[in-house]
């Protein structure tokens, strides 16, 4: 089966929402950026490596923010959560993402880097063996759809990982409100965008009172919590847009109770109209 694909054309819908199975534990994602691609707070239970091949913008992980440029490896640990924003230039990204579950029909990756004396909360955010993990990815493509010839790179691209730790981090997985994780309230945020939102609302499932709530959530994401919604609302817009569905629906669908409203936002984050995003989308698909 297929592990490899190109500009986000996965097997399935919106950001981390892939179905694996034992015939793919993996994927690989080569993405190239004609536009300008913004992705919010979220966290999948997969491990996400990207290869970024001189881009322009910010990575951050974990609330830590990182300036691209050149040629970089990150790496996000499970239920770590982490977000993009790349401007539009002639570089890519190869977005690798392992899970776990399958791949241990193959390979126990927690069990291998335990041997190497690291653990997957451990893994450095950063690694500094880019051409290295090329090559392998390399490899990967070339031998796509032939599993058992790719689980040798697999296992060579972990042992690489391990020699890059940070055993004093404190695990983002750790960070929790009251009454939630951090990784509950993203959850619920995607769940409910659809629809009017309030912060009290927000708060009390945090467990929090909507002052608390605020502070608390801008110090762990670095944004208010109002930001963070739109810009989750912003980015289910650009996919109904690229499914072809009309602008006055996606408002309605993202939450907006006024269009105008929805146009403001989106160009403010798209710094182009909805109308112009879709427009642009049926021009050059990918």
């Amino acid at each position: 089966m297929q592990c490899v694909y190109f500009n986000s054309q996965l097997p399935n819908g919106f950001e981390e929402q892939f179905v694996f199975s034992a015939q793919m534990p993996y994927t690989i994602n080569i993405k190239e950026f004609p536009e300008e691609d913004i992705v919010p707070l979220h966290y999948a239970d997969t491990l996400e490596i990207l290869l970024c091949d001189e881009l322009c913008g910010e990575i951050v992980i974990d609330n830590q923010r990182f300036e691209l440029g050149g040629q970089q490896m990150f790496v996000v640990p499970p239920y770590t959560v982490h977000s993009n924003a790349i401007q539009p230039g002639s570089g890519s990204m190869y977005v690798i993402k392992v899970c776990f579950q399958e791949m241990e029909r193959y390979l126990n990756v927690p069990n291998l880097l335990a041997l190497q004396g690291c653990s997957l909360g451990e893994l450095g955010y950063v690694c500094p063996e880019f051409e290295k993990a090329m090559d392998i990815v390399d490899g990967l493509i070339y031998h796509d759809g032939a599993l058992l010839e790719c689980i040798p790179y697999i296992l060579n691209l972990f042992l690489i990982l391990s020699r890059h730790r940070e055993p004093e981090r404190t695990s983002p997985a750790n960070a929790r409100f009251k009454g939630s994780s951090l990784q509950e309230v993203i959850r619920w945020t995607h769940e409910n965008y659809g629809r009017k939102v309030t912060i009290d609302e927000a708060a009390a499932m945090a467990g929090y009172s909507k002052y608390h709530f605020c502070a608390r959530f801008k110090e762990m994401t670095g944004m208010t919590y109002m930001n963070y919604l739109n810009s989750v609302r912003i980015s289910y817009a650009c996919l109904f847009l690229r499914n072809g569905e009309a602008v006055q629906d996606v408002s309605r669908s993202c939450g907006f109770e006024n269009v105008s409203h929805f146009i403001q936002l989106f160009k403010r984050a798209r710094h182009m109209t909805p109308y112009q995003y879709a427009t642009q989308q049926k021009r050059f698909p990918q």
